[in-house]
């Protein structure tokens, strides 16, 4: 059978897509049918003549975790495979000043192996520069702040750059909000940071957008978002009032991890900051949200199992993803490539041999197929909720390669039965096929593309796969679960 998905994709070589075999009731059609007219009403609609410019990357980022194993090649495969924009990874100043620059992550996975690997799978770094905090076990040079503080991060800085050059980004710290620290204690070492980035990049004569940027250490949203927009506000002021001419903040970083009830929250999310920084007489900033999920940290909602909230991961963190972009927030990263410690925040499982996707790894592949085509299209649905629950569809056409449509349905822990819907899919521009269409689908559900349910699902595979003689209006089914992904992907023959 023909791949369907582009080998820069899915690395088709390592995901054995040529071995996928077809389980559909509805074999490709000899005859090339013409379609009959179209009666049925819709969930989803697609209107390929109202374009909307260049699609949303829903899987331009993502975050290494310092919990993962070293990754193989089969992970890199996967990973170049995503284009990725920025990939963010870590870096502990404790640890460094202590252990030195190759220190260990965790177990024997060492920095700078770990940098360097994912300096090949992303244009380029985010460095979380966390542990700014000394102790009696592992202290800082001046105790951690001052100017021996600052030349010791300046030295890092350099180091790592030097060695290291994709690294772009750099955050002060992570979450200092949840770590209990209030905004005036965090913004003394945030002086720090700023004079020690600006040291760095002077030193190395970086400059406009070659030098090495700095952001605040990622505030986090572990109650609610005005949380993290209440904490935001104090920092703003606090740098506002900061008399330093050479102040800096070139980007803001936020974690999201609430409103898993009311993801269309996060449509708000970049215009909350832009107006919380406003207010302090100060310009607008790209926002980046550098971690988000359904819930923080090992938590797991009572009414789930381990393999429930598995397969709600992908569908949830399309929606949220979803929302923030539709907002105007400039990045937002996946969380994570893979955990050690939490299994559902991995999109690969057995990342140093194998790179099985879980659920969330598929949801990101079938991500990069609609931006492999370029130009959103006009997508309404009739299955949405004003919160954003339900079911909701990111669609895009052209580059030579048809027409793909991301259908997610997030319910959140609502016991919602299956549904049976159809994606109707108008205005279909002959252009894109000529004389022949070909439509396959997708699942990623507690059934189909579910290595963590289904342990012999290591590879993706198609549900059904139809053939038609072009038109330019068609219908598909779907039969979606309650939290559950799909991909229609229509290609021209």
């Amino acid at each position: 059978m023909k791949r369907y998905f582009e080998i820069a994709l899915l690395g088709a070589a390592f995901f054995g897509l040529s071995a996928c075999t077809k389980k559909s009731a509805q074999p490709l059609v000899p005859a090339m049918p013409t379609l009959p007219p179209i009666t049925t009403t819709s969930a989803i609609t697609v209107d390929c003549s109202q374009q909307q410019g260049n699609v949303m990357r829903l899987e331009q980022s993502n975050v290494h975790s310092s919990t993962s194993a070293m990754p193989g090649e089969k992970a890199r495969t996967w990973l170049q495979a995503m284009n990725h924009k920025t990939i963010r990874t870590w870096l502990a100043l404790r640890t460094i000043y202590n252990q030195g620059y190759n220190y260990n992550y965790q177990g024997s996975v060492r920095v700078e192996p770990s940098l360097d690997f994912y300096s090949t799978c992303a244009d380029s770094l985010l460095v979380a520069l966390t542990a700014y905090k000394p102790s009696v076990a592992s202290p800082l040079p001046g105790d951690g702040k001052g100017t021996l503080f600052q030349n010791f991060i300046k030295q890092t800085l350099i180091y790592y750059k030097t060695k290291y050059p994709k690294i772009k980004y750099i955050q002060a710290g992570n979450e200092p909000d949840y770590n209990g620290e209030t905004a005036a204690e965090y913004y003394e070492v945030y002086k720090d940071y700023y004079k020690a980035v600006n040291a760095a990049n002077a030193e190395m004569g970086l400059a406009g957008n070659n030098r090495i940027m700095l952001s605040n250490g990622a505030f986090t949203s572990t109650t609610n978002f005005s949380a993290l927009v209440s904490y935001a506000s104090q920092f703003f002021a606090l740098y506002a009032a900061d008399p330093d001419p050479a102040k800096r903040l070139d980007f803001f970083s936020m974690n999201c991890y609430t409103e898993q009830t009311n993801p269309k929250l996060f449509e708000t999310a970049k215009s909350q900051i832009i107006t919380a920084l406003s207010s302090k007489g100060l310009g607008a900033r790209q926002v980046f949200a550098t971690e988000y999920g359904l819930v923080g940290g090992t938590f797991i909602p009572a009414a789930w199992t381990q393999a429930q909230t598995m397969t709600a991961w992908a569908p949830g963190q399309l929606a949220k993803a979803f929302y923030m972009y539709e907002g105007g927030v400039d990045r937002v990263f996946n969380w994570s490539i893979s955990h050690g410690e939490i299994l559902h925040k991995s999109e690969l499982t057995d990342v140093a041999n194998n790179a099985y996707p879980n659920p969330y790894g598929y949801a990101l592949m079938f991500a990069k197929e609609v931006s492999d085509r370029g130009t959103r299209v006009k997508v309404t649905s009739t299955k949405l909720s004003n919160a954003g629950l339900g079911i909701n569809a990111l669609a895009s056409a052209g580059n030579g390669k048809g027409i793909a449509i991301l259908v997610w349905n997030y319910n959140y822990t609502n016991y919602v039965a299956d549904q049976n819907i159809e994606v109707k899919i108008n205005n279909i521009p002959k252009s894109l096929f000529n004389d022949k269409m070909n439509a396959k689908i997708y699942y990623v559900d507690s059934k189909n593309n579910n290595v963590y349910n289904n342990p012999s699902q290591t590879s993706l595979k198609s549900t059904t796969e139809q053939a038609y003689n072009y038109s330019a209006s068609l219908s598909i089914p779907l039969t979606l679960e309650g939290n559950a992904v799909a991909l229609i992907v229509l290609n021209p023959q």
